[in-house]
């Protein structure tokens, strides 16, 4: 899928931590935080071009890609054939007709959507996700580091058999709730 959405050198600078030598551990907890994020908000987030669906038929004039925010939608394929009156938005609303209102012919032999989807990096969404990253990845790489002194004497914690804990809290789920589909009504 996708990778982490901040770099161990990120997360660093983020917990005012010095940079050490091998930083595959923290890349493993950004790892984890990322993908309990992605399985959250049951989204990619990060941008994907040109990701193709097919998706089934419906009656009506509307399909609803699985993916948001749509930023593209590249071609539409219902039957083999190039589809060109349709519009989109960023919630992933698919709608088969002209912006001006001209409602068009239902889905009824579904399409094969190609689009591209996702926050890019430059935007205030990407960056809400990657700090939500970075706090669930400190909450794992902190108590190992701090707890795991205390508790284990100089054994980090994943050394005793207690394996880091990756996990949002009620505030991080409600500034993700609006970027997947957990916030869609």
């Amino acid at each position: 899928m996708s990778g982490p959405f901040a770099t161990a050198t990120e997360f660093c600078e983020f917990i005012g931590l010095p940079v050490p030598n091998d930083l595959a551990r923290i890349q493993a907890h950004l790892g984890l935080a990322s993908a309990v994020i992605r399985r959250y908000c049951d989204q990619v987030l990060s941008v994907v071009t040109n990701d193709v669906v097919t998706l089934p038929p419906v009656r009506g004039s509307t399909l609803i890609l699985p993916e948001r925010p749509v930023t593209a939608v590249s071609s539409v394929l219902v039957n083999g054939s190039s589809v060109t009156d349709f519009w989109f938005t960023a919630a992933g609303i698919l709608h088969r007709g002209t912006v001006t209102g001209t409602i068009g012919e239902s889905w009824v032999y579904g399409a094969t959507i190609t689009y591209t989807h996702g926050y890019a990096e430059t935007t205030d969404e990407f960056h809400a996700i990657k700090t939500v990253c970075m706090e669930a990845a400190s909450r794992a790489y902190t108590l190992n580091e701090r707890s795991a002194s205390e508790a284990m004497g100089s054994t980090l914690m994943e050394s005793a058999g207690y394996s880091p804990e990756v996990f949002l809290t009620q505030g991080e789920k409600r500034d993700l709730a609006d970027l997947g589909k957990v916030g869609i009504g």
